[in-house]
């Protein structure tokens, strides 16, 4: 995350309760321009590989995708 084009945090902290609370997760925060910078090229750059999933896209998943969705179920909160 970049705000303002000067403070940045890179790391594996959701912003929410669980990861606050329960896991075990850690972050680094920077404040420099150059830094910011930097990360907010890195996140264009990756947009270059991105794909747009829009609603049809998504009701057309494979049997595959599916299932695995399925078998994911009651590890939902975990995960």
């Amino acid at each position: 995350m970049v705000i303002d084009g000067a403070w940045a945090t890179i790391g594996s902290t959701n912003l929410d309760t669980r990861s606050f609370a329960l896991n075990e997760e850690v972050n680094l925060v920077v404040y420099s321009h150059d830094v910011a910078v930097r990360l907010e090229q890195v996140f264009a750059d990756d947009l270059g590989y991105a794909h747009r999933l829009d609603p049809r896209t998504w009701r057309r998943r494979g049997v595959v995708d599916r299932l695995l969705e399925l078998l994911s179920l009651p590890i939902r909160r975990e995960l």
